[in-house]
């Protein structure tokens, strides 16, 4: 499920190919995709995966649930994966299929894009400690960002390094990342825990809180 450039699912296809860390063991069955104009479509078609089974679903076409459902349920999917998907699955889906999430630095509602790093270092000047950013893989949970974490890796803030410097370095981190969790589910090794938490006591919790805010509205224009 993507709905930009689908950088992260064009390298899972690739994994997927003969020699690749996913050969044998994951096949990309569909693509659903939000956007009709995200270059993750063309990338798609580009690496060799089917038209046919590429899908567009908009909320402007009805229940975004049901588009969901009918996909899902004409190729009956082990996971459904949102890799750069925005919009927030319906509960009606999870209900029914289970779903895997890529994500990085603090979750929950607008944090997605450079808004999350900005609020992760914003935090980390807050408290005076520059703390790892976790990228992961999790479950698909109701909440935005609560799910139980089947991989992660934590990454170092470099000194003077810009967010948009980070979010380049970080990339084929991210696509490594969800690359492992599928290898791990697909061979029975993996074992979920708990998201990680930037924070550790409830005063930071509301440091994270204002960060989150802050980020939001500088990257809203607000």
């Amino acid at each position: 499920m993507i709905s930009g450039s689908g950088t992260t699912n064009l390298a899972v296809l690739q994994a997927q190919k003969p020699g690749g860390k996913l050969d044998g063991l994951v096949k990309t069955v569909a693509i659903i995709c939000n956007n009709s104009k995200a270059a993750g479509i063309q990338n798609a078609m580009d690496e060799g995966f089917p038209e046919r089974d590429i899908r567009l679903v908009s909320r402007a076409k009805g229940d975004l649930g049901k588009q969901l459902l009918k996909i899902l349920g004409e190729y009956k999917p082990d996971y459904f994966h949102q890799l750069g998907w925005m919009p927030l699955t319906p509960n009606s889906v999870m209900k029914q299929f289970k779903g895997l999430n890529q994500h990085l630095g603090p979750g929950g509602e607008y944090m997605y894009g450079e808004r999350r790093l900005y609020a992760h270092i914003r935090f980390c000047e807050m408290i005076g400690e520059w703390r790892p950013v976790p990228i992961f893989c999790q479950v698909v949970d109701p909440d935005y960002d609560q799910g139980d974490i089947i991989y992660v890796r934590f990454e170092n803030i470099r000194k003077g390094e810009t967010i948009a410097e980070m979010a380049q370095r970080f990339l084929p981190i991210e696509y490594e990342v969800q690359i492992e969790a599928l290898y791990r589910l697909a061979t029975n090794a993996a074992q979920s825990s708990p998201v990680p938490l930037i924070y550790k006591t409830p005063e930071e919790k509301l440091l994270m809180d204002k960060a989150k805010l802050e980020a939001d509205k500088f990257h809203s224009g607000k």
